[in-house]
């Protein structure tokens, strides 16, 4: 078996594990990102993703912490932005029986193989408000990046707006993490997407890779629908055509060039049992 697969089976696991708590305790989730668009495209994972992306509403996003934070804290270990030392602004779930090493950015961190799960919250549908909170979620959400720029910022990425370039050269010359409080930054950020209700009319995962482009009308999730992802029936937006075009473009169903078919830059130390 390749190694990509083994990866993908090992994360797998982990889902399925998510799922039967969601499930017994009645909470809503959706697959988001790259694992919606292979539950669409593949009928599982793309052939070369190497993580799952879950999303849930805040209110059973905070109801599935309380929870998880008891039951996972063996071998599969959960972690939220509640957990000391953790320093993201959603939740993942890991299988500690592996390990890897993340060299994406100037300082290497050890982790094990984990699926990422991320609140869902709500933005103004349109207005001052809605430009003033975009603005506002921008620099929230790079001030915590700043503060952390050595160990999550990945500084040789090419594919960056010009500004984008720009704040990295400088942050790198000013050395920006000890000018900055990691923990302050966090706690703004946190009031800032945590501000609005889903029910203003729009919503979305404000911690996604895609930022903006991932905060779409309310009704794109409404009753979530199943989709086939590989062994598993999972929960997926109800208007999931109309939620992957926002992202991905109305061309999601075509596969990229190959250069641009790669997984996350981590070193497998171990793959456990």
């Amino acid at each position: 078996m390749s190694e990509i697969k083994i990866i993908q089976n090992k994360i797998l696991e982990i889902l399925k594990i998510f799922i039967e708590t969601c499930e017994e305790n009645n909470l809503t989730y959706y697959a988001l990102g790259g694992t919606l668009l292979g539950a669409v495209r593949h009928g599982g994972f793309i052939p070369w993703d190497d993580d799952i992306d879950i999303g849930m509403p805040r209110e059973d996003y905070e109801k599935f912490k309380k929870i998880a934070s008891e039951k996972f804290n063996d071998r599969y270990l959960f972690l939220s932005e509640d957990t000391p030392g953790y320093k993201k602004a959603f939740s993942v779930i890991r299988d500690t029986s592996t390990k890897i090493v993340m060299n994406y950015s100037n300082i290497e961190q050890e982790e094990s193989l984990w699926i990422d799960i991320f609140p869902i919250d709500g933005l103004p549908e349109k207005g001052v408000k809605r430009k003033l909170h975009e603005k506002q979620y921008l620099f929230r959400r790079m001030m915590v990046q700043l503060s952390q720029f050595n160990s999550i910022v990945n500084q040789n990425k090419t594919n960056r707006p010009w500004y984008e370039k720009v704040i990295i050269k400088i942050a790198g010359i000013l050395i920006i993490e000890n000018l900055l409080s990691f923990e302050k930054a966090q706690q703004k950020y946190l009031a800032s997407i945590k501000k609005y209700s889903i029910t203003e009319g729009y919503a979305g995962n404000y911690t996604g890779a895609y930022k903006l482009r991932e905060l779409v009308p309310t009704e794109y999730f409404g009753n979530a629908r199943k989709l086939q992802f590989e062994t598993v029936s999972l929960s997926v937006p109800k208007k999931y055509n109309e939620y992957l075009c926002a992202i991905y473009g109305e061309n999601y169903m075509e596969l990229p060039p190959e250069e641009h078919r790669v997984p996350h830059q981590y070193e497998i130390v171990s793959l456990g049992e």
